[in-house]
């Protein structure tokens, strides 16, 4: 494995691949460079993401739900919205806000008409914490993205979303 362009992660060394291609034809060499260049940066972003909030004792789920919380405040959202909201399950959100309650930075209110609801808003620990936090996160954003020209960002996303519609034939559906 050689480094390629400045990308921290091994690369596989694009003759290794030519030879290995002769022997399996459906391999394609720059593909495989591809997946593995964007595969690499992907996982840096994530170890830095996790990193960063790590200072804040936050997850990626629980700087998520502030954040919405945030948004809609001083509105408090119930679980089954911000499940919706984050795409993700309410068994998952369940376990942030028990998390981010235990902390004191959300608060559980009952409905008042259904037991088995309930609201959860920001506790001002909460809005504290979200507003210290999203300038420097926003902050890293840009810069992670400073060495791209706007036109080169859009061409990005374009790209990027073309990839993602190939996910479910390497998903194998």
């Amino acid at each position: 494995m050689a480094q390629k362009s400045g990308i921290p992660h091994p690369i596989p060394k694009y003759e290794r691949l030519q030879r290995m291609a002769e022997r399996y034809p459906s391999l394609d060499p720059d593909a495989v460079v591809t997946h593995c260049i964007v595969q690499s940066i992907a996982d840096e972003v994530a170890a830095a993401k996790k990193e960063t909030l790590a200072r804040y004792g936050l997850s990626e789920g629980r700087l998520h739900v502030l954040a919405l919380l945030l948004e809609h405040h001083p509105h408090p959202l119930s679980h089954s919205e911000l499940a919706e909201r984050s795409s993700v399950t309410k068994g998952n959100i369940t376990g942030l806000v028990n998390g981010l309650e235990r902390d004191g930075y959300v608060r559980r209110e009952d409905s008042g008409q259904d037991r088995r609801v309930s609201f959860i808003s920001l506790t001002s620990m909460g809005q504290q914490l979200i507003e210290n936090i999203l300038p420097n996160y926003f902050t890293r954003l840009a810069a992670l993205m400073g060495e791209l020209s706007i036109d080169e960002r859009k061409t990005l996303v374009s790209l990027l979303t073309k990839l993602h519609a190939g996910l479910p034939a390497f998903k194998g559906e």
